[in-house]
């Protein structure tokens, strides 16, 4: 009648456990976590130095002195609010393990904990899905800094040992073109022959075959190319976000499906209290 599962056999642990309160804050401690973390990247790279995002207007506030500074405060919040959640647990955690077995009054102390818990995570969640909607990527200066951290070195090596040269054998010869390509501050594929021809000399390996992979290769290609379960390539990120995006579907069907089994048995109670007033 009142819509629950079924029902716990051990009296005690009926109306003493709190083993479901610590798992619910604990997931969304664990939640507000990675939100944290995702918060940091987000303000780490809307800074004028990475330039990678630009938060929207409404997710920032000016300087109290510097009025051109866009300061994203709404995620340094959620880095901030980050910590009250873990708090919480271990409020929680700290309460009950003084218990002795069966009721104690120290157990509705941590009702307070709950609904501040839920409350932080409900609103991190819905600011950061407003924030991922509202905000620009800078697609050109990411781009621009995959391609001068010589990003595709691991794609050189691998084309490398496709052609039957051993890895340990294409790494140095990667490492080596890095290395130079940093010293004279240059791209890999901006690389002489000259300068090419004096690697391919020490690993005896043609010149040739590795210009050619040098100038075929570029962060596209890697990730067009990429094709392992998991990978950065470009099918396997399209896969992942579809399986994601089904999961969520899923639980959100059982949420509805729940909430409807919820309603139905209190509008069933509610007319078993009618029959009985009567």
């Amino acid at each position: 009648m009142l819509g629950f599962d079924g029902i716990v056999e051990n009296s005690i642990d009926a109306t003493s456990t709190r083993d479901f309160v610590a798992e619910y804050v604990s997931m969304l401690a664990i939640l507000m976590t990675n939100l944290s973390r995702i918060s940091e990247d987000f303000i780490i790279w809307s800074t004028s130095e990475f330039s990678f995002i630009e938060l929207a207007d409404e997710f920032t506030s000016p300087s109290s002195v510097m009025p051109q500074k866009k300061n994203p405060d709404i995620l340094e919040l959620t880095r901030g609010k980050t910590a009250e959640v873990i708090g919480n647990l271990t409020a929680i955690l700290t309460t009950i393990k003084g218990l002795a077995s069966g009721y104690g009054r120290d157990l509705q102390q941590i009702k307070s904990s709950i609904w501040s818990t839920s409350k932080i995570s409900i609103s991190a969640l819905v600011i950061l899905k407003s924030i991922l909607l509202t905000l620009r990527v800078n697609e050109k200066n990411m781009k621009k800094a995959a391609e001068s951290s010589y990003l595709i070195a691991l794609d050189i090596a691998e084309k490398l040992v496709q052609n039957g040269i051993p890895f340990r054998t294409t790494h140095k010869i990667a490492g080596n073109l890095v290395q130079i390509a940093h010293q004279y501050d240059k791209s890999l594929n901006k690389l002489s022959v000259k300068e090419i021809s004096k690697i391919a000399l020490e690993t005896k390996v043609d010149p040739n075959l590795i210009m050619k992979i040098i100038q075929s290769t570029t962060i596209i290609s890697s990730l067009k190319e990429r094709k392992s379960f998991g990978s950065s390539g470009y099918d396997e990120q399209k896969r992942m976000i579809e399986d994601r995006m089904n999961k969520i579907n899923s639980y959100r069907i059982n949420v509805t499906q729940r909430d409807n089994n919820i309603s139905k048995a209190l509008s069933n109670l509610s007319s078993k209290i009618a029959e009985l007033i009567k």
